[in-house]
Parts: structure tokens; sequence; C-alpha cells
């Protein structure tokens, strides 16, 4: 199986290579040979990639130690999912799953290049597989999951999957995040091409634009995932800790939404021509960032894989990529220069690329915190760390101006807007958000931050309604006629769901910690939180201790759902792990973790956490990407 499956990489590699040489040299010389040659080897090295990752996947599932990898992250007892999720729970499986679905994208290009522009195309193609022979390569040369184990006997049974990753939405978070950042290779493709075609129109706005969507919302979901899979796994009563690991798949996410809104100036009014191969190249780069922070093993997270020897390799590779597109900008200069000029601070060209300057300014801000214990490191030998707070501290600022921008660069006019204009515009959103918060402070809610975040969501949310109203009452079927614009509102609304979730379950969270023997009752808040009982209960993968306890409502102590938080002690990996005991509800989450049992094994320890409106941050989420959904279904490529 390992000599088939290095069979395939190999072979994958080298139909890339030469889709990659036929296909530079087919477009430099226009010969439609070269380029057919090149189509077929891209879609030949993805067939060979799809071959490599069933093959490894059925060594999974087979259980086939002679397999190192397979060994490594796997064992018997695992459930077939987790078997599956253990291709990409490693290093070697990781990158193999990445340059696949490289591959797979050139394939997809290559069979439908018929609707591509010729000239754009026979550049893209060739592009975009040189990022798969990159990744290829690494695997082949570096981190071949194919190698067989260095023992003189075959295991019995093998190392066992981290118990963390042992969870069913990992099995779809990390698929989700390395297809977002694949899917912006192809964007990055067809931009190289303009810049090496010197077609530097809006045409590979238009042809990118799903693309670049489609990334937005794969990426934006992964993200999520992973946010929820942090809440229900790690049993800290959170969804985001400013991790350096969570934060360098964020970086793309900041930069790849202020593309998008940066590419609307482009396609109506022929501006920021450079700053959008700027933003997109960025944005691919902060793809191969983040790659190689994560298995560098120079910043230190729960999610990173060991420090290995391909950091180096990313980097070099960055590098390239960066002094390849600089040339390429600076020689295309002249025909990046837009075609008009800002005419006024007060306009929607305005208010969209202050947007842009504050997601870059978020993304800075997170990178340099990410940073500044490895720079501190290395300029005065000890690592100062960078927590949480500093991520609040400075972000959440950026975060409140960029949600008021969210809603005047709505209602701002193109061009330039007259005072009056913009006074009769914002006069009735104003006025009413203040009075939000006067009624705010008058409930008792304290936090400035919080009433600024709730104040700005009513805002924003009023500025829509206002624009949906206009658009009622002025225009028919705007829906049909201007469903992109009314669907950007939608992913907006879903944006303002997720922040009020995030604000009430950050600023108004209750934490409790307490112990119970059994029988005995904790009050807190609407509930009671009554211990039945604790047990221990075997496993084939893992061995639990598994608590009962009874959630009453504490007016009629009604039972509202009975919570079993545990304790798992995997042996084959000796760790433990915490699987915490969720009331999920609109009005607040009710979180409880297991967290020990005293020595005479009669009183048990827990955490609280009582989570108000955590809900609706998954709420608003959906909400967005539906949206995003709407917005690629009407974003249809022009005819060309």
């Amino acid at each position: 199986m390992n000599i088939l499956g290095n069979f395939f990489v190999a072979f994958a590699l080298l139909f890339s290579i030469l889709c990659s040489v036929l296909g530079f040299f087919g477009a430099a010389v226009q010969r439609q040979s070269f380029q057919e040659a090149a189509r077929r080897g891209a879609i030949t090295a993805g067939f060979f990639c799809i071959a490599a990752l069933v093959l490894l996947a059925y060594q999974f599932l087979t259980d086939d130690y002679q397999n190192h990898y397979v060994w490594q992250f796997s064992n018997r007892e695992m459930l077939p999912i987790y078997k599956i999720t253990a291709v990409w729970g490693g290093m070697n499986g990781s990158m193999l799953f990445w340059g696949s679905l490289l591959s797979i994208f050139s394939a997809a290009l290559a069979i439908k290049h018929n609707i591509f522009p010729n000239k754009l195309f026979s550049y893209a193609l060739p592009t975009q597989t040189l990022a798969q022979i990159f990744f290829l390569g690494t695997v082949f040369f570096l981190t071949n999951p194919f190698e067989w184990i260095k023992a003189d006997f075959i295991p019995p049974n093998g190392n066992g999957l981290n118990p963390l990753l042992q969870n069913p939405y990992m099995a779809v978070h990390p698929p989700m995040l390395y297809a977002g950042f694949t899917l912006f290779s192809v964007p990055f493709a067809f931009c190289i091409a303009a810049l090496l075609a010197n077609r530097l129109g809006n045409e590979w706005i238009y042809i990118t634009r799903r693309w670049s969507i489609a990334a937005w919302m794969v990426l934006s979901s992964g993200i999520v995932m992973g946010g929820f899979w942090a809440y229900i796994e790690l049993g800290w009563g959170g969804f985001w800790a400013w991790d350096p690991v969570e934060n360098a798949s964020f970086f793309p996410w900041l930069t790849g939404t202020a593309f998008l809104h940066s590419a609307l100036i482009q396609e109506r009014k022929g501006m920021l021509k450079t700053w959008n191969v700027v933003l997109l190249s960025l944005t691919y780069f902060l793809t191969i960032f983040g790659t190689f922070l994560t298995r560098s093993g120079i910043v230190q997270s729960v999610h990173a894989f060991a420090s290995t020897n391909v950091g180096g390799v990313f980097l070099g590779y960055l590098i390239v990529m960066f002094i390849g597109v600089s040339y390429l900008i600076w020689k295309r200069r002249l025909a990046l220069t837009s075609t008009r000029q800002l005419e006024s601070i007060f306009s929607r060209e305005s208010a969209f690329l202050l947007n842009n300057l504050i997601f870059l300014s978020i993304c800075f801000a997170t990178i340099w915190g990410v940073m500044f214990p490895v720079l501190s490191e290395a300029v005065t030998g000890s690592k100062q760390t960078v927590s949480a707070p500093f991520f609040n501290q400075v972000n959440i600022p950026l975060f409140m101006l960029m949600l008021f921008l969210m809603g005047t660069g709505t209602l701002i006019a193109w061009r330039k807007a007259s005072w009056h204009s913009l006074q009769r515009q914002f006069q009735t959103p104003f006025l009413l958000s203040f009075c939000i918060a006067g009624l705010l402070v008058w409930a008792g809610i304290t936090s400035f931050w919080a009433i600024v975040s709730y104040s700005l969501c009513f805002f924003v949310f009023l500025t829509i309604m206002g624009e949906l109203y206009r658009g009622i009452k002025t225009k028919q079927q705007i829906f049909k006629s201007h469903l992109r614009r009314y669907a950007g509102y939608l992913v907006h609304c879903g944006v303002l769901v997720m922040v009020i979730g995030i604000t009430a379950s950050m600023a108004h969270k209750v934490e409790k910690e307490f112990t119970l023997k059994r029988g005995e009752t904790l009050s807190i808040g609407r509930f009671n939180l009554l211990l039945q009982d604790f047990y221990q209960k075997p496993s084939g993968n893992f061995e639990a201790l598994v608590s009962q306890v009874a959630l009453l409502r504490a007016n009629d102590q009604t039972l509202v759902e009975t919570l079993k938080p545990e304790i798992r002690f995997y042996p084959q990996k000796n760790e433990t792990t915490s699987e915490v005991a969720l009331h999920v509800g609109l009005r607040e989450d009710v979180y409880l973790v297991l967290a020990g049992i005293s020595d005479d094994e009669t009183t048990v320890s827990f955490k609280l956490f009582i989570n108000p409106l955590q809900i609706w941050l998954w709420i608003g989420a959906i909400i967005m990407v539906l949206g995003g959904g709407l917005v690629l279904y009407s974003a249809k490529p022009k005819s060309h």
C-alpha cells in the first residue's frame, strides 16, 4: 500500500510540474497544443492526488500499521469517523490534504477552461499549479504519509489520535479551513495572470468574484466551527482565546473580507486597482504564513503541530512569492493606475476604503500580538507573553469603529455626499441609538463597551431597515434586480446577531466553582443543580468518570435537563480530557464542567458558566453564511 501511495504522490507531482512548465510556455508563445497538454496534466494530477487521499483513508480504516503515519495517529478502538479525521490529524496527512485540494481546484479550472478568457486562463492555470507543486513536493520529500514503520514487526495497535481531536466537529473544521485557504489560491492565480498578461481592468475581478465569495464563506464556516469545537471540547467556557493558531486562520479572513469590499469599488468606479492586487496577494500570503506558524513550532498552541523542519521551507516559499509579486506590481504600476480619484471624504468610496484600513489594522495588531513573544525572545533572550487582554484592548475599539462604518457606508452616496443628505439619513438612527444607550444604562448595564456594542448594532440595523424600506417604496422587484446588494445586507444582519451574542456572552458571563455530594443542590440564577450520581464508565478507547446532574428551574423545581459532564482518560495516549455538558437555550447556555473528584470519592468538583445569548453567536454565523450564499448566487460572471 505504501508503495502505491508513493507512486500516486510522485505522479501527481510530476504531472503538476508538466502542467506548470507547459502552461507557462504555451501562454508565452500562444500555442494551443501546449495549453491543452497543460490542462490534461492538471486533470491527471488531480486524479492521482484523490487516489492518494483515498488510499491513505483506506489504510486508516483497515488499521494498516505498516504505515508509520497510520500507526502514529490511529488505533483499533477509534470510531471510523475519527479514523477518517486522522487523515488530516497530523502534519503529513494535512499537507497531503492541502496539496490535494489545490490539485482538485486546478483540475476544476482545467475542466471548465472554456468559460474563461483564454489569455488569462493560459497564465492562471500554471500559476495555480505552482502552489500545488510546492505542497506536493513538500509531501514527497519532507512529510511523506506513506512511510513504512521503522520496526522489525507490525505493531498490533496504533498510538491513537490526540483525544482533543476525537470530536465530530474536528471531522469538518480543518477541511473547511483548508478549503477556504486553498480556494483563495484561485483568485490569486487569476490576479497574477492579469499581471502577467497585462490585462488589469475589471475582467479578472469579474472572473474571480464567485471564487472569492466561496472562499470567504468556507473560511468563515471553518473559523466558526473551530470556535464551536473550542467551546464544547476545551472546557474553559469560551469560544475564542486569541490563540496563535486561531489567529492564523483569522488573518486571511480579515484581508479577504477587505478585498471583497474594495473589489466593489473597482467594479463600479475603476478605482483601487493596485490596492486590490495587494489585498488579494496579502490574503494568499497570509494563508501560507498561517501554515508556517502552525507547522514551524515557533508558537505554542493546543492547535499547533510539533516543531518540524518544514517551517523554513514555507518561509522560503513565502519570500520567493513576495518578491515575485512585488516585481510584477512594480512592472505594471502604470497599468494599475486608477481611472478615477477619490472625490470626497464624505462618500461611499471613502467609507469602504476606511473600512479596509480598519480590517488591516485589526490584522496587523493581531499579527503583532502573535509574533511579539517570538521577536522579544530573539532580541532580549526572554519570551514575553501576550494574552487575550491585549487583543481585546486593541481590537475591540477597532471592531466598534468597523460596526459604525457598516451602518454609515450603506447610507452615504457615491462620489460625494452633501451635508444636508447626511443629516437627513443619519439623524433618526443616531437619536434612536442614543436612546437605546440610555435605556441600557438605566437597566443597569455598566460595561462601557457593551453599551457601545449594543447601541451600534441597533444603529446598523436601523440603517439596513431604512435602506430596505426606501428600496421597497421606490422600486419594484428589488430583490430580483438588486439581489446582491440585499444579500450583502443579510450578511451584515448575521454579523450584528453574532456581535450581540459575543457581547452578551463576554460582558455578562457568570462563572462559579463548587463541590457537591450526592443529593446536594446548588442554587445559581434561575436554576438549581442537583447532583444525582457519579460513576465510572468503561469504553473501548477511554475510561470515563461521569457525573449526573439535574438542572432544575429555581422557582418550581421542574426538571429542565439532565447534564452528564465527564472526565475521560485515554490509556493509549496517557491523556485526560473534559467532556462538558451543555444546556442550550435562546436566553443563555448553562455550561457545566466536571473538574475532579475528592480523594475519598465522596465529593465532586465542578466549574459552571452561565453564558447569556451564546446561541445567537452560532445563529448569526448561519445567517451570515446564508447571506454569503445569496451573494454567491447573485454574483454571476459576465460573458467574455
